[in-house]
């Protein structure tokens, strides 16, 4: 008898999502600031600002990519440590050449690692981000349970994510750009993994179900602050 695999959340395995983002790396960030109009900065600006980092903390980036989140928390927060992890090494390479640059030493640390199993140990991070990454994660409660484990008590995570949006007037606009979206792929060099990002975009489950994965998953305090529209939310829980 054929064993059956376990159903995912996602569009793509594993696999092929960290293939794919090893692909585009080289044009990532370039490709992000020319789709979001240049709002991912101010998106990610607003993801710490409620992460509140503080003085002497820790904390955890899952699914870091080429680091900006990273970054963002090391601009608003000093003598923090923090960790970035991505399975695409080729993201990381990235990441770890800019904070050379900016010559972060010892307060960020990037490596690979599998959100679904966390090598680290019960409370550890002090506050846990995440970047849009949770939508590419194949079983969402259970990466939301690993992150639970390595949150201190009273820690906070904060999930910046694209969103399909609700009221029916931004969807209409939603439509007229997402084929930019895909033309601005090709012309990065990355034409699939953006016709990708839409399609998963559409596939993601609404707000409201994504608060009650937070609270099922055991963190109170559950928001949702919607932004653009409503084409980019931050979710937020507490433990």
């Amino acid at each position: 008898m054929k064993r059956q695999e376990p159903e995912r959340d996602t569009l793509i395995s594993a696999e092929e999502n960290r293939a794919m983002f090893d692909r585009i790396a080289k044009n990532y960030d370039a490709a992000n600031r020319t789709i979001s109009l240049g709002l991912d900065k101010r998106w990610r600006r607003k993801t710490i600002e409620l992460l509140k980092p503080f003085r002497g903390g820790r904390y955890l980036d899952v699914g870091t990519g080429t680091g900006d989140l990273v970054f963002e928390i090391l601009h608003q927060s000093v003598n923090v440590l923090v960790d970035g992890i991505d399975p695409a090494e080729q993201m990381l390479e990235i990441a770890r050449k800019k904070a050379l640059r900016r010559r972060l030493g010892d307060a960020v640390t990037f490596f690979t690692a599998d959100a679904l199993d966390l090598p680290m140990e019960r409370e550890t991070y002090d506050g846990i981000v995440s970047g849009f990454c949770f939508r590419n994660i194949e079983c969402r409660q259970r990466a939301l349970e690993e992150m639970l484990r390595v949150l201190k008590p009273g820690g906070m995570l904060v999930i910046l994510e694209a969103t399909y949006p609700e009221k029916a007037w931004v969807r209409w606009g939603y439509h007229i750009y997402t084929p930019l979206v895909r033309l601005a792929g090709k012309l990065f060099g990355g034409g699939a993994a953006y016709t990708y990002l839409v399609d998963s975009i559409e596939d993601f489950p609404k707000p409201g179900t994504v608060t009650d994965m937070f609270s099922a998953a055991g963190f109170s305090k559950v928001q949702c602050q919607p932004l653009t529209f409503g084409t980019v939310c931050i979710f937020s829980g507490k433990k």
